[in-house]
């Protein structure tokens, strides 16, 4: 509307400005030293329209060497790019703030500069799958670059989320034996060998985790408590899981004697029946620090009232730390298990109290 606008004021400026300047072309008169340059108005009008397009084709050619890829003389070009960056900058925030249908229309109206250009077009994906539009997140995850691993970490992480496990294992499975992809890849094909129920897999795939190197130590210690404890489970809810398995024993004797995995095998004992025992695991094991990275997982264990010594335990490294929320969020938890409802309830209050934000399911 605006460039119409502009194109009909030019041409009616030009109607009664035009035969005006016919009847009078102007005198202009330069002078530079020894130099003294005479024409016309018009003349001088058209010799700068010659040296600004001049100019202007000049810069279109050496701007890419320059580094000025998205600088542009046209004012109308220019105003579109900012209000598509802008459109960008208020999508990626309200992804940020959880307003998904709004992040989902600001993305059909955005632009990024071309470095960002992958990360606009990821966060569209996520966007338009938290809105509900799942057939739309995986066509924009299409058009992404098919040769980048952030591409196929993108696509699978969007198969996952829709419980499409296998789907996400087949496309992962061929990156995985590029070395340089498959430390980005890994913790995504972990996930989907667990959600596909390739369980004993996953402990091959960790020998080969360790040995090429794909985490770093502070990421294997995280990552360990999303894979052996639910791999494990996994089994023993078969009927499979054994200790003296050939898939276990291969393990590293670090990886067997991990907290994780201790946290494993307290769940497969408690799936067969041997809570009791599953509870004395825990507590001859569990140390104070390992608190943060056990309770996410313990908190899905079912021991019952086979919670005394773990509270004892707790109720003692209280003494000492007062002021810890996931210590008071254990305590609430054996509190729900020992059928105590208004004791659980006081802990997590005093959870809350010292960290709000502590997720309590």
């Amino acid at each position: 509307m605006i460039r119409l606008l502009s194109l009909v004021l030019l041409l009616a400026a030009a109607m009664l400005v035009g035969p005006w300047l016919t009847q009078h072309p102007g005198y202009l008169m330069l002078v530079l030293g020894p130099w003294t340059i005479e024409m016309t108005l018009v003349g001088f009008v058209i010799l700068l329209v010659l040296t600004l397009g001049l100019l202007w084709l000049t810069l279109r050619i050496v701007r890419p060497f320059l580094g000025f890829r998205n600088w542009t003389l046209n004012p109308f070009r220019g105003r579109q790019q900012r209000k598509a960056r802008l459109a960008f900058e208020q999508a990626a925030l309200a992804l940020a703030a959880g307003r998904f249908q709004d992040a989902e229309q600001y993305f059909d109206r955005s632009d990024a500069m071309p470095e960002f250009t992958m990360l606009r077009q990821s966060m569209a994906c996520y966007a338009a799958l938290q809105a509900g539009h799942a057939a739309k997140a995986m066509q924009l995850a299409e058009q992404l670059d098919a040769t980048q691993a952030q591409s196929c970490y993108v696509k699978a992480d969007l198969l996952l989320r829709q419980n499409q496990a296998k789907a996400a294992l087949e496309l992962l499975q061929p990156h995985m034996l590029i070395p340089a992809d498959a430390p980005l890849l890994a913790p995504l094909y972990f996930q989907a060998l667990l959600a596909a129920g390739h369980n004993i897999e996953v402990f091959h795939t960790v020998l080969k985790a360790i040995e090429q190197k794909w985490f770093t130590k502070a990421q294997w210690q995280l990552q360990r408590y999303q894979i052996y404890p639910q791999a494990i489970r996994n089994l023993a809810a078969q009927g499979v899981f054994d200790e003296s398995s050939d898939y276990w024993l291969a393990l590293p004797s670090k990886e067997r004697k991990s907290m994780a995995a201790v946290v494993g095998r307290v769940w497969a004992k408690v799936k067969a029946g041997q809570a009791e025992q599953a509870e004395k695991l825990l507590v001859d094991h569990l140390a104070y620090t390992d608190l943060p990275l056990v309770w996410p997982v313990l908190k899905q264990i079912p021991l019952k009232r086979h919670v005394v010594l773990l509270r004892k335990q707790l109720q003692h490294w209280l003494r000492d730390h007062k002021e810890d929320a996931v210590l008071y969020a254990t305590l609430a938890y054996c509190a729900e298990q020992d059928g105590e409802p208004l004791q659980a309830e006081m802990a997590w209050q005093k959870a809350l109290q010292y960290q709000p934000g502590l997720k309590i399911s």
